[in-house]
């Protein structure tokens, strides 16, 4: 009884199960799985198509300027790693002939792309590169394409998304110059001369570096800066020019202050070059008036005329000497410097360091402390102190022992 019972039984469940183990989980997984993968695994776009997608991309954002729109069209295309940098050349190229409004929405697709971290900013200085290297088959149609460029180097500086100096690196010894000059004065467009001042003197540009191997002297560099209304960048240079030809214009201390005042930034009246500068064209200018033909004998022995007026020019300039150094320790310490090398390229004349230090501690332009910090100090950065020390080494010990009887004075 029991076996024929059981024979069904056995004979059913191979029948149930056959479709199930024979055929479904045996020989219908395979089909089940291979079929998505030829509707979903489509071959990966070409170049030629990656390309396309990127215009209609670039060309829908500036008609609708809708980003995010533009950010999923980014994010369809699934781009590879390696197209990004072009996909960026392409969207800049697109733009170039097209109006500045397109060009600015071309920069902010690119700033939006970059920050959902859909490229990188070394693609974006791959990009840029890339344009460059195409400058001059673009320039027969685009004639401006190095300015256009430079607004989208300014703009994705400002944005933080290059640095200045990794973009100045790639353009040193003139390369594709003025491209970094015209970057320069578009950022001043952009936001003000304060501004690129500031992100300037923290950068380590060397901007002599930035110009053809030709005229990488300092004349020429200023020459060049003035004519792209950049030379602010480098007040202390542009000082140094026309200070000396301003005294000689009208050496009154209120004229020389008054331009001063007009044409050097106030933050730069507390610079070490700037005090320097001032200095050392103070020191010229009187070294000319008393021996305008350098004569040696006369450095050497000067009469008791020039004496007097070297003397009284001195005390003339004391009204702006003082303005900038009064309060200021490391100031005089600097004029002091600004001094030994002006006596320094003379040769050291006998007694002409010391007739200074005198005059200038009598008429309380410099102070005793200024002095005794310029003594201690060991700065390599000036030339002829050793010697200078020599010269003045009595007459510091004497100030140095006014000073300790002075305040032995006032304790009692």
């Amino acid at each position: 009884n029991q076996v024929p019972k059981l024979q069904p039984q056995m004979t059913m469940i191979p029948q149930m199960g056959s479709p199930i183990g024979q055929l479904g989980l045996k020989a219908n997984p395979p089909p089940i799985q291979e079929k998505p993968a030829k509707s979903n695994k489509k071959a990966p776009p070409t170049k030629e198509e990656l390309r396309k997608m990127t215009e209609t991309l670039v060309a829908d954002y500036l008609n609708s300027k809708n980003m995010d729109e533009a950010l999923n069209a980014a994010k369809e295309m699934k781009a590879p790693k390696h197209f990004l940098s072009e996909m960026l050349n392409k969207i800049m190229v697109y733009s170039l002939d097209r109006s500045d409004e397109d060009k600015e929405h071309a920069s902010t697709l690119i700033h939006s792309l970059c920050t959902e971290g859909l490229v990188t900013c070394e693609n974006l200085m791959q990009a840029f590169l890339s344009v460059l290297d195409q400058c001059p088959k673009i320039e027969e149609e685009i004639p401006l394409v190095k300015s256009y460029l430079a607004q989208f180097a300014a703009r994705a500086i400002i944005a933080d998304l290059v640095s200045i100096d990794d973009f100045a690196h790639q353009l040193e010894n003139g390369a594709h110059f003025p491209l970094f000059l015209l970057c320069l004065q578009q950022m001043v467009k952009l936001k003000d001369r304060e501004w690129l001042s500031d992100l300037f003197q923290q950068s380590k540009v060397n901007m002599q570096k930035m110009l053809p191997e030709i005229d990488q002297n300092k004349d020429r560099m200023l020459e060049i800066l003035e004519g792209k209304g950049l030379s602010f960048l480098f007040p202390l240079m542009k000082l140094e020019k026309e200070l000396l030809k301003q005294i000689k214009v009208d050496p009154s201390p209120q004229s020389i202050y008054k331009w001063i005042k007009d044409n050097i930034s106030p933050k730069l009246h507390t610079d070490r070059g700037f005090v320097n500068i001032l200095i050392t064209s103070f020191l010229q200018y009187i070294a000319y008036e008393i021996n305008p033909e350098d004569d040696e004998e006369q450095l050497a022995a000067p009469s008791k005329e020039q004496l007097d007026k070297e003397k009284q020019l001195l005390l003339s300039f004391k009204p702006v000497m003082q303005k900038f150094l009064h309060d200021y320790i490391d100031l005089q310490v600097s004029a002091l410097y600004a001094l030994q090398v002006h006596c320094n390229a003379k040769g050291f004349p006998k007694g002409m360091l010391l007739r200074y230090f005198a005059n200038l501690y009598d008429m309380e332009i410099i102070e005793e402390e200024g002095f005794l910090s310029w003594k201690e100090d060991i700065t390599q950065e000036y030339p002829g102190k050793g010697k200078a020390l020599f010269q003045v080494n009595q007459w510091l010990t004497w100030l140095e022992t006014a000073e300790e009887e002075e305040s032995e004075d006032e304790d009692y």
